[in-house]
């Protein structure tokens, strides 16, 4: 079936050819033909079905170009997919003279979307903020609206847009048309078009394969810590030289966005607390190569459109899988192959089953690069670049044909000056020890030697050093390798196992280093806070006796029996117990408590009279429960 069977205006179906559009789709083949017609339309289809043309091609056919004022009106969940959605009707309204759209969202100035309508526009794509200020503002018009389409409406519900779209549509007028489209049709989404149409026409398409197989899709088991390094690794690789980072939440944003620009990355974010300008910016930046990475949140990269990203890493697995297939798609596309990387940690397998059940596909499990294999690929790639160089250059330059060495030794020195200036510090990390690789991925490696200091696996012989400052004040194990390499001259490979609690850390470094390291930083700065090292002499009092057994208590008793409640009495009051304690107040509050203790055992309990001068207590009995409490 072509696009002109489907009864489409010829002004539409010439820019249909120019976009290069040849088949509608099995959504647009089912929808434009009912929309046209006036029918109100439920269309659930999965995202990149192609449900853009299929309600802006029946808009478009519907609106009056002689008309100076909003006809149409698109509500989208977020400002990116208006912008979207924007640019699409543009297109396919290059040849409809009169006809223009503009998008309407909140995070920027007022003054161009009051000048467009102001101007007389007669399809409107907003989200349900800005539309709702403009229209109690008086400045978008409603009477001439004949058509109301809602884009993304489960995403709309899901982000709480519920009562601003009863609110935009009780504004509206009776005799319109509705088209819904959604991913998927939950018993809100229901509610929500019985309310705003009556009897509408539900087509539904047979969902496909979710992933294309030009998209590789792996997964590393990685913890938490060492994910940023995993990352800057994969870029050191050459396997992210456009990438997209996704993360659940703006804060894991702006921390892999931080960790990255420290280490000299070309990399900047996108997340919902971000300015529109700033935004538009961002994207601006990425679409014309300026920028390697952008890390993003699912919300703030809906209706991104890149065609050229060759890698997305899920920093975090996210918590739907229809968002799984959505980042996922943003690779591959086109006829590319790209590469979708998913970090896991000890949580997170069942919801990877989800997800892979759900796409239909188990993704393999792949180990984390070494160091050594990191390096190696640097120097490889560097190779390739000399040698793609050397291929077009002539002659050997003037600076260096003085120069009485041989060639071999000049080469040599200048590769390894490229190297060292070309890379950046990889950092150790948990995933380096042996040990937490499976075995398979061990023995496949025994021919590597893994360097000494490229690991924070324990040392044969080690002393413990005690620092007193732990994850409260955000200090990860590579803050404290940098601390002891950089600062305290420490030589590579003499840290060890490095161990990270609430508000302490210890860690194991060489017997000959540690004095260094406790002379050198025995005040120093981690983090923004100052803290202080020293040796570990473990927990106070650890070594008074021997460690006594829960079990064996009772043969520790004077006549091998544990006592009862009344020995325990007779043989030590808690006032005998807190002569331990040097301060006064304790051994008064003790005092007092035995007083206590010996009226309630005889039938009594004590209670406050602010009349008596003494210590301030009486004693008062009572036989039973009823008379206490009277």
């Amino acid at each position: 079936m072509s696009f002109a069977e489907l009864g489409i205006c010829p002004e539409i179906l010439e820019a249909i050819e120019v976009l290069g559009f040849e088949a509608p789709s099995p959504i647009q083949q089912q929808a434009i033909p009912a929309a046209l017609e006036g029918k109100d339309i439920v269309g659930l289809s999965h995202t990149g079905s192609g449900k853009t043309l299929a309600f802006s091609i029946p808009a478009l056919e519907n609106v009056d170009p002689a008309l100076r004022a909003v006809q149409v009106l698109c509500l989208a969940p977020t400002r990116e997919l208006a912008v979207q959605i924007c640019r699409e009707v543009d297109k396919l309204a290059l040849f409809l003279d009169g006809v223009s759209a503009v998008p309407i969202y909140g995070g920027t100035s007022f003054s161009p979307q009051l000048a467009a309508l102001q101007r007389g526009v007669q399809f409107v794509v907003g989200t349900p903020g800005r539309v709702i200020d403009l229209m109690e503002q008086g400045e978008l018009k409603t009477d001439n609206i004949t058509t109301l389409i809602l884009d993304e409406a489960d995403e709309m519900l899901d982000m709480g847009f519920q009562e601003d779209i009863d609110r935009i549509v009780a504004r509206l007028p009776v005799n319109r048309q509705t088209l819904f489209f959604s991913a998927t049709m939950s018993p809100a989404i229901r509610a929500l078009i019985n309310r705003l149409s009556e009897e509408p026409q539900e087509i539904s398409i047979e969902r496909p394969v979710l992933t294309v197989p030009t998209c590789e899709q792996c997964v590393y088991e990685v913890v938490f810590s060492s994910r940023i390094e995993v990352l800057s690794r994969l870029i050191e690789m050459g396997r992210m030289k456009r990438g997209l980072v996704f993360a659940n939440t703006k804060r894991v944003v702006d921390d892999v966005v931080d960790g990255l620009l420290a280490r000299g990355y070309s990399v900047d974010r996108l997340h919902g607390d971000m300015p529109q300008t700033l935004r538009e910016r961002v994207m601006d930046s990425f679409r014309k190569g300026n920028l390697n990475v952008l890390v993003a949140t699912d919300i703030a990269a809906r209706g991104l459109d890149i065609d050229d990203v060759d890698i997305v890493v899920n920093f975090e697995l996210p918590r739907d899988p229809e968002d799984y297939v959505h980042r996922i798609g943003r690779t591959a596309r086109a006829g590319r192959k790209g590469k979708a990387v998913t970090f896991i940690g000890r949580r997170d397998f069942s919801l990877l089953g989800r997800i892979e059940r759900f796409v239909g596909v188990r993704m393999p499990r792949e180990k984390v690069m070494t160091a050594h294999q990191v390096e190696q690929a640097r120097r490889e790639s560097l190779v390739d670049d000399i040698i793609e160089k050397a291929a077009k250059a002539t002659e050997l330059p003037d600076e260096l044909k003085d120069i009485d060495m041989p060639a071999e030794q000049i080469m040599a020195a200048m590769f390894e000056l490229l190297v060292s200036k070309g890379s950046c510090e990889l950092q150790a990390i948990p995933e380096d020890r042996p040990g937490r690789r499976n075995t398979k991925a061990a023995d496949a490696d025994t021919t590597v030697a893994t360097e000494k200091g490229n690991d924070w696996s324990a040392l044969q012989e080690s002393t413990k050093l005690f620092m007193n400052g732990g994850k409260l004040i955000g200090i990860r194990p590579k803050d404290i390798a940098g601390l002891f390499y950089n600062e305290g001259g420490a030589p590579k490979g003499s840290v060890g196992d490095i161990k990270i609690f609430l508000k302490h850390s210890i860690i194991e470094v060489s017997p000959e280093i540690a004095p260094q390291l406790c002379e050198r930083l025995a005040t120093c700065h981690i983090c923004g806070y100052e803290v202080n090292l020293r040796e570990d002499k473990g927990i106070p009092g650890q070594d008074a006796g021997p460690r006594v057994n829960v079990r064996d208590r009772r043969s520790h008793t004077d006549d091998g029996f544990r006592p009862t409640r009344r020995e325990r009495l007779e043989r030590g009051s808690r006032f005998e117990r807190a002569e331990r304690f040097s301060n006064a107040p304790r051994r008064e509050k003790a005092e007092r408590f035995d007083r206590y203790e010996d009226a309630r055992r005889e039938g009594g309990f004590r209670k406050r009279d602010t009349r008596d001068t003494g210590d301030g207590f009486y004693t008062k009995f009572a036989g039973s429960k009823k008379n206490r409490k009277k």
